[in-house]
């Protein structure tokens, strides 16, 4: 679809008896252009704006550490951008804990198009928030669809309570729905709210929280509201016409749950392969 982003990578290996092998690498990134456009070319990184995955155009493009990504308390976290097409942009993340405190790292990319930041141990459980700022020659980079107020990563506690609750999803491990309608998916929570993040490759299309009323919840997934904001995610057949998903989505949940033990942080991911959805921990 037109703002998809690739990574195109070649080499070749030159062998000849007696000889030290020879080697050469290519590494480039591709953008699918709009329909009609008829202008297929080579260019030089950086050289013009681009379309992106949410239809709005920028130098270049960032996608790597995302809202929704899990982890356990105690682990050593550290960002990880890769930048499309790829310029030596300079690079900074943000990111503030639970309890507030504020932590940033800085960087520039390097000839592969690649960054990582300075790490960090996860020691509270909760929702950290992250922002991403990256700058090249007065060009502001982007992380499509990257709600403006920044992105939620979510940390649950190494080492629960035994029989501690966890949120739970009125859905089988597998199911399929109708790609022409809105997928309801509801479950069960002790939470006052649940948070949710869903991405794509390459772009972020929803990030948010949903009222718990009753002990329960509903999210519904509306693929021509996805399609509106995110152009690049497919919604029906390039030829036919008819409905269907050819994305894949992963959609996280996270809670902070009550029980007899205690309070404790609850995640589940759903994954959207096409209209088949795989509801997992």
């Amino acid at each position: 679809m037109p703002g998809d982003i690739y990574r195109l990578l070649g080499g070749v290996v030159l062998r000849k008896k007696g000889q030290t092998p020879l080697y050469a690498g290519y590494t480039a990134s591709g953008f699918v252009m709009p329909g009609g456009t008829h202008n297929n070319r080579v260019i030089a990184p950086g050289q013009e704006d681009l379309l992106g995955p949410t239809g709005k155009l920028a130098r270049f493009f960032l996608v790597g550490t995302r809202p929704g990504m899990m982890y356990e308390t105690g682990t050593s976290f550290g960002p990880a951008v890769q930048i499309d097409p790829m310029v030596p942009c300079d690079l900074k993340f943000t990111l503030r804990f639970p309890s507030g405190k504020v932590v940033t790292t800085e960087g520039k990319g390097d000839a592969s198009g690649s960054w990582v930041g300075s790490r960090w141990t996860l020691d509270e459980p909760g929702i950290y928030r992250f922002n991403l700022e990256a700058s090249w020659e007065g060009h502001q980079g982007m992380m499509p669809g990257l709600p403006a107020e920044g992105g939620e990563l979510y940390v649950v506690e190494k080492a629960k309570a035994a029989g501690a609750p966890e949120m739970q999803f009125d859905l089988p491990v597998e199911s399929t729905f109708n790609p022409a309608l809105p997928f309801r998916i509801t479950g069960r929570s002790t939470a006052s709210a649940v948070s949710f993040a869903a991405v794509i490759p390459g772009a972020v299309i929803d990030q948010g929280t949903i009222p718990v009323v009753g002990g329960k919840f509903e999210y519904l997934f509306d693929p021509q509201r996805i399609h509106d904001k995110t152009p690049s995610y497919d919604v029906k057949h390039r030829v036919t016409g008819r409905a269907e998903l050819g994305d894949i989505v992963h959609l996280t949940f996270f809670s902070k749950e009550t029980g007899a033990a205690g309070a404790s942080h609850s995640f589940a991911r759903i994954i959207l392969r096409g209209n088949r959805a795989v509801c997992t921990r």
